[in-house]
């Protein structure tokens, strides 16, 4: 069994490893980043004081790292992964891709190897084998301070700027100093937002046996939000929980043409794999509060009234909106068919009978009765009312009763 030899007994080629990397330092250097801007596209972007400073000075530190671990037979000390670590967080500052910064670490320890190796002979093939596996357990141990401090800078920024985003749509949303606010998160507001109040369906896997719900809805929410900052960019704002809430997408590019909301939010419902009901309308900044509100309630018509998914402004239904809005004459109107309550299969017959533009054929063939059943609960239902759904005089009153009923009815 081969005994374990001291680090800095290593040789190769007649020369201890660390000492051969200390003495042609310079040249090694200028190999690795010769090699990282040859091999690393995200290097070659770098402006040539970065490479020649900050990037250089990483590099060295590293050299000398691995050397000195060679030397005092350690793996790196805290204050060695530290600076490492501190480059790292540099760099997740800068928006630098995590992957290129481990593939330069990989690239200068297959440098380091060649160099400390080059010389080296069959006699040394125990001590050659030992360097590789000093520096391949370097490597593992450099991955790790980098990926450490990236991603903690990557939680600290990610979390700044939602809590950022949080505050600039709640201020949009409640009221307050918007642009302050902004300026403060470095957050250029658009002129124009586009307010969607949403209504999302369930996806199939949350009612799956086995599968955890929660886990499905919050995927089911980042894919839908992911879409939207696809097609809109960052300055997407979002208070979104499982049913659906609010989202602001800022008005700019193929945003600017109506047509295009509808083409947004479908391509967000695919993504996530669910149905979307929503009521949009343009809003500048100092406008959200109200809009967002006005949406709010447009979002309860369409639900009041069956409307299918799919993307509805107010115009859409002026009608049922003003019928439904709360007043002594909605409380009146919705009044007017309480003499229903004891009856479910009428209330059932008579919203189907409206929902169908008053097809009575259509009617039964919902309901699985016969047209002549529908007529019967129809008169029934001018009987108990007074209101004849079945003459045109009685259609428009019946019509708004049930809308107010609707709007009148206790939210789930």
């Amino acid at each position: 069994m081969t005994e374990h030899k001291c680090g800095g007994d290593l040789t190769l080629g007649g020369q201890r490893v660390h000492e051969r990397l200390t003495r042609e330092e310079p040249e090694l250097i200028a190999r690795v980043l010769a090699r990282i801007q040859a091999e690393v596209a995200d290097y070659r972007r770098l402006p040539v004081e970065e490479l020649a400073g900050d990037i250089a000075g990483i590099t060295r530190q590293a050299v000398r790292a691995f050397a000195r671990s060679l030397r005092e037979d350690r793996e790196l000390n805290a204050a060695e992964l530290r600076q490492v670590g501190a480059s790292a967080v540099r760099r997740a500052e800068e928006g630098f891709p995590l992957e290129a910064v481990l593939t330069a670490y990989h690239v200068g320890a297959r440098e380091i190897f060649a160099v400390g190796s080059a010389l080296s002979g069959r006699a040394d093939v125990a001590d050659l084998l030992e360097v590789a596996d000093r520096v391949l357990a370097f490597v593992g141990t450099v991955t790790g301070a980098v990926t450490r401090g990236y991603l903690e800078e990557l939680r600290t920024k990610v979390g700044q700027e939602h809590t950022a985003r949080r505050t600039l749509l709640s201020v949009l949303v409640d009221g307050g100093p918007v642009d302050v606010v902004a300026r403060s998160a470095g957050i250029t507001l658009p002129a124009r937002y586009v307010v969607l109040s949403v209504e999302l369906g369930p996806h199939a896997d949350e009612e799956s046996p086995g599968v955890d719900a929660e886990i499905a809805v919050r995927r089911k929410l980042r894919r839908f939000l992911a879409a939207f900052e696809q097609a809109c960019g960052d300055g997407v704002l979002a208070s979104l929980d499982g049913p659906g809430g609010l989202v602001l997408l800022p008005v700019a590019g193929r945003l600017t043409a109506i047509p295009e909301w509808h083409a947004v939010l479908d391509a967000a419902g695919r993504a996530a794999g669910v149905t979307v009901l929503a009521a949009a309308e343009p809003a500048a900044p100092a406008e959200v509060r109200a809009v967002a509100a006005q949406t709010g309630e447009v979002l309860d018509v369409l639900r009041w009234f069956g409307r299918p998914p799919g993307l509805y402004r107010l115009d859409d239904v002026l009608v049922e909106y003003q019928l439904t809005r709360p007043g002594a004459a909605r409380d009146r109107l919705a009044a007017a068919l309480d003499p229903l309550e004891a009856h479910p299969e009428l209330v059932q017959t008579l919203d189907a009978y409206l929902a169908l533009d008053t097809n009575r054929r259509r009617t039964a063939a919902q309901l699985h009765v016969h047209p002549n059943t529908v007529d019967y609960r129809l008169r029934r239902v001018r009987d108990l009312t007074g209101i004849d759904p079945l003459h045109p005089a009685g259609l428009p009153r019946i019509i708004a009763a049930s809308a107010a009923r609707r709007a009148a009815l206790p939210r789930h």
